[in-house]
């Protein structure tokens, strides 16, 4: 808007007069620019508005073709597996009774207690049975339990063949439990009972209540017998005991003598044994000992009876 400095009607007695400002010539302009000032109240009507605009989405003809394609990808894939997967157990039940892979042969290695039939029977090996139907681990499994196993292998060789390869527990003792004679294994530890058609003569062991954590005794023995690094076999060994009162307990057949080794510091025991034995070995006195006892820093020698017989456990 444009406003011009002059005379204004109505002041001054209708005569214009000059101002006496010190200017001189035309009376300058002054111009004002108008603006418009936006309220808050209108900037905050505007803003809902804005916020209370709806969008409509926008549909990409493009982007249903792409979805639709994957969709029916998938379903064929899904429809593809399961083909595969009922055409591989059709074929697999087809092998299966097929004739060509019936069992032909069974072969049966490592067995000298257990016999090869009744390795056989534990395992369901009967003739005709087709051998892709057979589970490996099932027959592992049943042939691990049988007591004189103490370790077995089985392969399958096409078309019908079982290689069954058997590691079979070794006795070393008779032991007497609850009333009825077993066989044991080097560690004292229980295989089977004694059969009457099936007696091996081996030392009998008796371990009295408690003692059992002191077994491993009868595993050092029967190396320290292998190692020679006693005077004795293990055949001349009568009978073993693991008692409180003695220790391990040996009785010899030949020379008839009665051994007691302390439980604690056994190896010690046992070297200091040795050196006495050689000693009266040396001197021609052993064939009149009854009993030789080594237990911490002492060794006892014990002479027969007037009767010639050794002293009794």
């Amino acid at each position: 808007m444009n406003v011009r400095v002059g005379a204004l009607s109505g002041l001054g007695g209708g005569s214009s007069k000059r101002r006496r400002n010190g200017y001189s010539g035309a009376a300058p302009r002054v111009t004002v620019k108008s603006r418009v000032v936006k309220s808050k109240s209108n900037r905050n009507r505007n803003n809902v508005r804005g916020e209370c605009s709806l969008h409509m989405p926008t549909v990409s003809l493009g982007g249903m073709g792409r979805l639709c394609t994957r969709v029916f990808s998938m379903a064929l894939m899904s429809a593809l597996v399961l083909a595969v997967s009922v055409a591989l157990l059709a074929g697999y039940r087809w092998l299966t009774t097929v004739n060509y892979f019936a069992l032909q042969q069974v072969s049966v290695t490592g067995c000298s207690r257990l016999s090869e039939e009744h390795i056989r029977e534990v395992a369901g090996l009967t003739p005709g049975v087709n051998v892709l139907s057979l589970s490996m681990d099932r027959m592992r499994a049943d042939l691990a339990q049988e007591p004189w196993i103490d370790a077995v292998t089985v392969k399958r060789v096409l078309p019908g063949t079982i290689l069954v390869d058997v590691k079979e527990k070794s006795p070393s003792y008779l032991v007497q439990y609850q009333g009825t004679l077993y066989y044991a294994d080097e560690g004292g530890r229980i295989i089977d009972k004694v059969e009457p058609g099936q007696f091996v003569s081996l030392p009998q062991i008796e371990v009295e209540a408690g003692m059992e954590k002191h077994l491993a005794l009868l595993a050092d023995l029967r190396r320290a017998v292998a190692e020679h690094q006693v005077p004795f076999d293990f055949g001349q060994i009568a009978w073993l005991r693991l008692s409180w009162g003695r220790g391990l307990e040996i009785r010899l057949m030949d020379p008839g003598i009665l051994l007691c080794l302390g439980s604690k510091q056994w190896n010690r025991n046992l070297s200091r044994m040795n050196l006495v034995w050689t000693d009266l070995r040396r001197r021609g006195e052993l064939g009149s000992v009854g009993q030789i006892t080594a237990e911490g820093d002492k060794v006892w020698v014990e002479k027969r009876g007037n009767s010639g017989d050794a002293p009794q456990g």
